[in-house]
């Protein structure tokens, strides 16, 4: 007869499927590991283990990864994070990690399989979606170690895949003096928003969150306090509330902008500022004629009533504009990425610009705009020439050198 194992005590076998299991008892009930190798479920059960023996509890889980990520999102995620954060969370689980990883338990979770999501992924998903998905289920599953589901994170010894980026879209000097035209003679006055971002790199949603109270017209300056966009609305129980015909599921919501550094101060050169008073007389006047007057709280780039744009109606504008003016269909985030090009062109600093864009670390403009670079370098290089000294220029031409008796 076998001797029954001690309490913790644990064993490792390899399963029909290629797996590796370690089975082990806390108390009165037998509990298992999986693995993919035989190493990675020895050092999961050794640090079972020793917890066990240290009387941490390790409470056993039959939660399988759909109900856990969903049990995270409304008791963990949907208090702490904003709405547009969790609306997002909620995507990534319905659309890539249930279909894919929904069915396996929790505890069934290793590094290989978790490896081989990421790299099924990269083929879809842009760098910043995968790095998004990446973060969420990281602390997703940090918070099942805290409760005791599972041992360590199997996250930690995933790397995320080398995704190609996508060319980014740049408005040619052409192209951008063709829309700023249209734009600037288009019958809808609220098109200078177009002009706006080109000469100021803001996001749509900042943008069209601006009011005429964030203006500071003594320094000629706008301060980017909130951003504008239509969510998917949520219910009580954390879900998105599904599409019912004559029910709105969406909802236009003006909130602070994503960090610290996107909330900034942005200055106006001179030629942006003027066309921004006429644009205020223009718009008051038209604001008038509905009986509405101008406030602190107006949006600058409102609708004819004077209330927000909803962003599909502006992107819809734009692109109007965009056909008008003859330029090929861009987004209109191509924008920003035109102005940040035009402005390192022009040599500006790179940490002048990140500040102005809102990026937490100068790092990411760089990343990010490392195409214009080799140029704003030469600009650099060249501004040192009045350095250099003004003695006589033929230098090299008067300079004579012996070298073995010989002149050089």
């Amino acid at each position: 007869m076998g001797k029954k194992k001690s309490n913790g005590e644990g064993s490792i076998v390899k399963r029909k499927d290629g797996r590796y299991m370690a089975r082990y008892t806390m108390g009165d009930k037998r509990c298992a590991i999986y693995g993919s190798t035989f190493e990675e479920v020895r050092v999961q059960l050794t640090d079972t283990l020793s917890k066990i023996d240290q009387g941490i509890h390790i409470t056993p889980t039959g939660y399988t990864v759909s109900q856990w990520l969903r049990e995270w999102l409304f008791t963990y995620a949907l208090p702490t994070v904003k709405q547009s954060t969790y609306i997002s969370y909620e995507s990534y689980v319905r659309i890539h990690l249930e279909p894919v990883l929904g069915t396996h338990r929790l505890t069934a979770l290793t590094v290989e399989l978790l490896q081989r999501f990421f790299n099924q992924k990269k083929q879809s998903l842009s760098p910043k979606s995968l790095r998004n998905i990446y973060n969420m289920l990281h602390n997703c599953l940090d918070q099942a170690v805290t409760n005791g589901y599972l041992v360590r994170n199997p996250l930690l010894g995933v790397k995320l895949p080398q995704v190609t980026k996508k060319e980014m879209l740049i408005l040619t000097q052409e192209e951008q003096n063709a829309l700023h035209m249209a734009a600037q003679e288009s019958h809808t006055i609220a098109t200078f928003g177009i002009i706006f971002t080109l000469s100021t790199g803001i996001r749509m949603g900042e943008m069209l969150g601006l009011q005429w109270g964030d203006v500071d017209y003594r320094n000629h300056t706008i301060r980017i306090r909130r951003t504008v966009g239509r969510l998917q609305k949520v219910d009580e129980s954390g879900k998105l509330i599904p599409k019912t015909a004559g029910v709105p599921t969406t909802e236009i919501v003006a909130r602070s902008p994503k960090s610290v550094t996107a909330q900034r101060t942005i200055p106006l050169f001179s030629q942006v500022w003027n066309d921004l008073m006429t644009y205020s007389k223009k718009q008051q006047a038209l604001l008038q004629t509905q009986g509405i007057p101008l406030t602190p709280t107006t949006p600058i780039f409102s609708t004819p009533l004077g209330i927000v744009y909803e962003p599909r109606t502006y992107e819809d504008l734009f692109k109007r504009t965009l056909n008008e003016a003859g330029v090929p269909d861009i987004n209109f985030h191509a924008l920003r990425h035109t102005f940040a090009t035009r402005a390192l062109e022009a040599g500006m600093d790179i940490k002048v610009l990140s500040s102005i864009l809102g990026h937490a670390q100068a790092s990411t403009t760089l990343n990010l705009y490392a195409h214009a670079l080799p140029d704003h370098k030469r600009q650099s290089m060249e501004k040192m020439s009045s350095f250099y000294g003004t003695g006589n220029n033929d230098f090299l031409a008067n300079q004579t050198t012996i070298y073995n008796g010989v002149l050089v």
